[in-house]
């Protein structure tokens, strides 16, 4: 399960204020990584039917196959919770293979994706500045991403603040992204990058 609140922001300013301000919990770990994700469906939108998104991610020098279910969300469209199954793999055909095998992905999806063909999308490319904080009630991931959205094309700008729950107490997290958009005035981003793709 995914959970997480995501944010507009006009450039890194916000994230710097937000990682140097008391008001969030002592930093554990800082990394930057370098990402690029392709986006798929089947011809006939399988996946854009189950309002998910299936994508193959390459993350520093690991790639990842990701496929997610069954969006909701609140605080005004910035919190996000979703199913999310991921594992390693090459391309996106293995990846839907080992998804039942290695996680609780359900494997008549996975079999009816591959057994449909896909093509791919779209994609994402940006650096990812993340910060890994403990609240003593919660670990969090609070990220920045800039970068860009490609369909063909056309392209549109990455630019978004995250905050994504890893452990702990959820409801500490709910409260401490809660605390962080009022105090910092941060606008919500309800829609996913796949989402801002498909618009393109």
């Amino acid at each position: 399960m995914e959970l997480e609140f995501k944010w507009s922001t006009p450039d890194s300013g916000t994230y710097i204020e937000m990682l140097t301000s008391y008001q969030l919990p002592p930093v554990e770990k800082q990394e930057h990584i370098r990402m690029e994700a392709r986006y798929y469906d089947t011809p006939d939108g399988m996946v854009n039917r189950l309002h998910g998104g299936l994508r193959l991610r390459t993350e520093g020098d690991q790639t990842v196959c990701c496929l997610k279910l069954a969006a909701t969300s609140s605080f005004g469209g910035a919190l996000k919770s979703r199913e999310e199954y991921e594992c390693a793999a090459p391309d996106i055909e293995t990846g839907l293979r080992r998804l039942p095998q290695q996680t609780d992905a359900p494997a008549d999806i996975c079999e009816a994706l591959c057994s449909a063909g896909l093509v791919e999308l779209g994609r994402t490319t940006f650096t990812r500045q993340v910060t890994t904080l403990n609240t003593g009630e919660c670990t969090v991931e609070l990220s920045f991403d800039c970068g860009l959205i490609t369909r063909g094309e056309r392209h549109a700008p990455i630019c978004e603040i995250e905050l994504e729950y890893k452990s702990g107490s959820v409801e500490a997290f709910e409260a401490l992204g809660n605390k962080a958009q009022e105090t910092f005035h941060l606008k919500p981003e309800p829609q996913s990058k796949l989402a801002r793709l498909l618009h393109l």
